[in-house]
């Protein structure tokens, strides 16, 4: 999914008036441009969840590209985003898919879980 201009302009706005936006931008960027999805020093997965919310562990979904709009999110249960994490520390198989990459992470839809 691409982002409009509208989108594109919210962003940068926000990035330029909340520090930790812009900070989390530039690590990321910096591991896409300057590590690479291949290093022999530098092992990563950056974890993008949407709009995170309190609640338990239900199913979610990963994608690897943005799946909602800006203005229009969807939204990602705290204990989701830490289920992941820890499989990809515990599972070889699960850091192995996803070892250089960014996956967004969204609870799943009612209808999917």
């Amino acid at each position: 999914m691409r982002r409009g201009w509208a989108e594109k302009a919210f962003t940068w706005i926000l990035r330029s008036l909340v520090p930790p936006s812009k900070d989390n931008q530039r690590a990321a960027d910096f591991l896409v441009e300057y590590i690479g999805a291949v290093s022999p020093s530098v092992q990563w997965v950056v974890v993008r969840p949407d709009t995170l919310v309190d609640g338990g562990l239900r199913q979610y979904a990963l994608h690897e590209n943005l799946v909602s709009s800006l203005f229009k999110p969807d939204k990602t249960n705290m204990a989701n985003v830490a289920h992941f994490m820890g499989e990809l520390v515990e599972a070889p198989r699960v850091w192995e898919a996803w070892q250089g990459k960014l996956p967004v992470i969204i609870n799943a839809a009612a209808s999917e879980a």
